[in-house]
């Protein structure tokens, strides 16, 4: 084995073969040079090449090298920094030992390190401290820990594509500069998994205009993964119909499991925590005796250790996780990856398939379950970008001005109190993010900071205040906000669930509809000082907001034009003849999950509706509801419909709320929309003065006050402590309308909540007829493309029975012939009794008189029962007992026209004897359209029931 390690020293090459470390991978070679060289060197690497190892290794060597020429002062000379307190006491797990074996001493040091832990370190630094960016913030002015710096030569940062993709990565790239003042100059070595863009990642931990050097596996594992979109068989609507479970959920459990047999352990990965517990407690429900856990970031630390040492183990067949379980936490073994649902980004994706096989060499394997057809569309989209390696770019946050304040303020206290404009300008340009700020804008964080008596800001010089400076820096040392809970109780004051702040201060107002545990919740009033959220039930409807819509991954703008340029292609290939599956060809779907796509945009274009697409928006209009299909993606969709929202209040005076997803959206009014207007307003719009008209749109949204009171507290304005209050943050925004906290506020959202780009390209199209509007006639139905956001099919589809047509006829068809009712004769009154619909006889009977006049009621309603028996034999009746007669009367009559179809009829949700009468003279083709007007009727009531119960 001594001729595998030839790259390093005897003395590090010994105790790498006593550790029985294998023989190095490729791109631990590869960085070996440049790292031992001094380069600033960036790693990209799948997860399981040994890039932790490939960064550390050549560190030591280059560490045993300097101390074997003398060099080796009192202080922490190694810095290893990664996004997680679990990745932390991972990482030292692994080189704690080989430390101890070289006489390196490595420690680590987080917010959980005790207090003794912490002043031993203090007065005995180790030689390489394992850490988080929050708690480099907080050791960085201490003047011990700033002496012990001092040494430092090396910093590595682990994950960086967490880390760049929010402000703790752009706070990072501060603290760096910060490290450089202390300690004269670093080597900066950053890890990366798979990644978009990675040249703009390295430069971003590089710093401005420093020279890196890319080291990038030479080629990514080879991963075996398609996509699946299972139909139900008889024995899933079976067990669909036991548990109350969808058909289509059972199904995609069914072939997950059976996926599963073949491999010792396997990672899900749903998209939500809400989904992960859901599809947890099904597969309990449906599979007893299987070996599964859930892992998400809600559970306490000891149960996600409990359930990652018993993967480890052996001892479970499934752990369902979030994004908890993408980064590197060793958690042994995985085989097999399943994803269920549509990733929604490709290095989602990418990093997910990552966890099995994670060795180096060995094949990732996985299998993504997707459901309706824009998720296996979206689905197969991802994959194949996977494959070719066109992932997301990371999103950078630059010139982040919260995180510019915080950082000044760590300055002064980093120079002893006092540091120069000028300087401090100069030290922070040399971070990539802010390579390109302003003296204006750095100016004004300043003087924002003195105006807040956080520094004092006197000659050209910036000076610690003393205690306010150092209690503003240490209140705020994370970027996160911090976020409470309000209990949520139903009028009866019966707990529902809880909901975070955040939620509550963007989407809880009274009369606003959310999804909480698998049901639709009415809000009647939010009480701020008892963090109470009061709710009744309410019925589905698109206007209701998911409960963990902030958990949901954005589609990006350019996944969602592929997903609209395959709708075209499969129009085309139908048309010209072909079955509508060669666009298709080059993804990896199986065939089920094609057929479901063509199947849909047959539907389309059979129902008469145009095929909304890359080159064709469609706006139809449904009762109160105008859907504008248009594949902006998610933040792109998501500024349109706030932009025709605005236009079209100011226009006709109505209140517009939106919903959307990627792939269309919907603006909902008091009355129908008229969808010529909208199609003007859209067309209308121009590209000069966007965002100026967006910054209009947004101004006193929930969302800008939610993140301008955020901003305010890291600008200190108010204090961290302060519980978020719309009345308070409505003045808060007059407060600060002109100030960098206003400023930040607009380019947070601009970055992470609305894609504008997108629709600024989507205008230009427009500008030159290369896409076309087009509004579909009134059909009297929504176009099957419409039903995902209409009817919440696809976001719910764990947590509610999210059918195909076909199976909720089937479904409903079950649930009639099951129905058991009480049946009455209302010739005379001395017969009932109670029976199966499924045992009804075509043309029910009395058995004693003959009579078909036969009433089918509800098995415990006696009241009727007791006013027919009344009626029969002569007493007066009360008016209530006469409303029940002549209900039971028009029941007997239908019955009696038209038997067993009329008992199937009165026993569907809401329907009466009036509704009944109406869909029974109708004439049906075939029994599938009449149980499809049953289940029209069931839908129309439960929409109206609101307003009329």
């Amino acid at each position: 084995m001594a001729s595998s390690f030839n790259i390093f020293s005897p003395v590090l090459r010994k105790e790498l073969e006593r550790l029985g470390f294998t023989e190095p991978t490729p791109i631990q070679r590869e960085a070996f040079k440049p790292i031992l060289e001094g380069e600033t060197v960036f790693l990209l690497a799948p997860t399981g090449s040994g890039k932790t190892e490939a960064a550390v290794l050549p560190v030591f060597e280059a560490y045993l090298r300097l101390r074997s020429q003398g060099w080796n002062p009192l202080g922490i000379k190694i810095l290893y920094i990664t996004p997680l307190r679990a990745l932390n006491r991972d990482i030292f797990r692994r080189l704690a030992e080989l430390g101890e074996r070289l006489s390196i001493r490595v420690e680590v040091r987080h917010g959980d390190t005790p207090a003794s832990a912490r002043r031993i370190q203090a007065l005995k630094p180790p030689d390489m401290l394992i850490t988080t960016p929050e708690t480099l913030q907080a050791i960085l002015p201490g003047k011990r820990m700033r002496k012990h710096l001092a040494s430092l030569r090396w910093v590595i940062v682990d994950e960086v594509h967490e880390l760049a993709c929010d402000k703790r990565g752009a706070q990072l790239t501060l603290a760096l500069e910060r490290l450089e003042r202390i300690s004269g100059g670093l080597q900066r070595i950053a890890l990366s998994a798979t990644l978009g863009n990675p040249e703009e990642a390295a430069r971003f931990l590089a710093g401005k205009n420093r020279p890196f050097k890319l080291v990038q596996a030479e080629k990514l594992r080879k991963v075996e993964a398609w996509v699946e979109s299972p139909t139900p068989t008889r024995e899933d609507l079976a067990r669909a119909e036991e548990a109350s479970l969808p058909p289509g959920t059972v199904a995609r459990l069914r072939r997950l499991v059976e996926a599963c047999q073949r491999y010792r352990s396997t990672l899900v990965f749903t998209n939500t925590r809400e989904h992960a517990e859901a599809l947890t407690s099904n597969l309990k429900l449906l599979y007893p005796s299987l070996k599964v856990a859930v892992h998400h970031g809600s559970l306490s630390r000891e149960v996600r250790l409990d359930a990652e040492e018993k993967l480890k183990k052996g001892e479970l067949q499934i752990l369902v996780c979030t994004s908890s379980l993408e980064l590197g936490i060793d958690i042994g073994v995985v085989d097999f990856v399943v994803q269920y649902h549509s990733p929604r980004q490709a290095v989602k994706l990418a990093q997910r398939l990552g966890r099995s096989g994670h060795r180096f060499g060995e094949t990732a394997r996985g299998l993504i379950l997707a459901a309706w057809p824009d998720d296996i569309l979206e689905a197969a989209v991802l994959l194949r970008r996977t494959f070719e390696g066109e992932l997301e770019p990371p999103t950078l946050h630059r010139e982040a001005l919260d995180v510019l304040a915080h950082q000044l303020a760590g300055l002064t206290l980093d120079e002893g109190g006092l540091v120069s404009l000028e300087e401090a300008y100069k030290v922070f340009r040399r971070a990539e993010p802010y390579a390109s700020l302003p003296p204006e804008a750095f100016y004004q964080v300043a003087a924002q900071l003195e105006a807040e008596r956080k520094i004092r800001l006197r000659d050209g010089s910036l000076k610690a205040r003393s205690p306010e400076t150092y209690h503003y820096y240490f209140e705020n040392l994370s970027t996160i906000p911090e976020v409470s809970s309000f209990l949520v109780v139903d009028y009866a004051g019966r707990r529902v669930g809880s909901l975070d702040q955040e939620f509550v201060a963007r989407h809880a107002r009274p009369g606003s509809q959310f999804i909480l545990k698998g049901s639709v919740w009415r809000v009647l009033q939010v009480d701020e000082d008892r963090r109470l959220v009061e709710v009744e039930a309410s019925e589905l409807s698109p206007a209701a907001i998911p409960a963990w819509e902030g958990e949901v991954i954005p589609v990006t703008f350019e996944a969602a034009l592929e997903v609209g340029r395959l709708r075209r292609l499969i129009l085309e290939d139908l048309e010209a003849g072909g079955g509508g599956f060669k666009p298709l060809e080059g993804y990896p779907l199986s065939p089920e999950a094609k057929a479901k796509v063509v199947d849909l945009v047959r539907a389309q274009r059979e129902k008469g509706f145009p095929v909304p697409s890359d080159r064709l928006i469609l706006l139809e209009s449904f009762e109160n509801y105008l859907l504008v299909h248009v594949c902006l993606g998610d933040r792109g969709n998501r500024a349109l419909s706030r932009l025709l929202a605005f236009l079209t209040t100011a226009r006709l005076g109505v209140e517009v709320a939106v919903q959307s997803d990627p792939y269309r959206l919907a603006l909902i009014a008091p009355r129908a929309l008229d969808p010529q207007l909208v199609a003007r307003e859209l067309e209308a719009l121009k590209v000069e003065g966007l965002e100026s008209l967006m910054e209009a749109v947004i101004g006193q949204t929930e969302l800008f006050l939610w993140r301008l009171w955020n901003n305010a507290k890291r600008f200190g304005v108010i204090s961290r402590e302060a519980e978020y209050r719309f009345r308070e943050a409505q003045l808060l925004w007059k407060a600060l309308k002109e100030t960098p906290i206003y400023t930040e506020t607009l380019r947070e959202i601009f970055l992470e909540d609305l894609d504008l780009e997108a629709v600024k390209w989507l205008l230009e199209k427009l500008n030159r007829r290369e896409i076309r509007v087009e509004v579909a006639g009134f059909q009297g139905e929504p176009s099957p493309m419409a039903l995902p956001l209409l009817d919440k099919i696809a976001p719910h589809d764990l947590l509610r029975p999210a059918l195909e047509k076909s199976e909720a006829v089937e479904i409903l068809k079950a649930r009639l012939a099951s129905r058991l009712v009480r049946l009455l004769c209302l010739y005379r009154g001395d017969w009932e009794t109670l029976r199966r619909l499924e045992n009804l006889p075509e043309r029910p009977r009395c058995p004693r008189c003959g009579s078909t006049l036969i009433a089918v009621l509800n098995p415990q309603d006696r009241e009727t029962v007791e006013a027919v028996r009344k009626k029969l034999s002569g007493r007066r009746l009360s008016r209530e007992e006469e409303r029940l007669w002549l209900t039971a009367w028009k029941n007997a009559s239908l019955i009696q026209n038209y038997g067993r179809k009329a008992a199937l009829a009165l026993s569907a949700r809401g329907v009466g004897p009036s509704t009944a009468a109406r869909l029974l003279r109708q004439p049906f083709e075939s029994e599938e359209e009449f149980y499809q007007a049953l289940l029209r009727a069931e839908r129309e009531y439960l929409r109206t029931r609101a307003f009329w119960d």
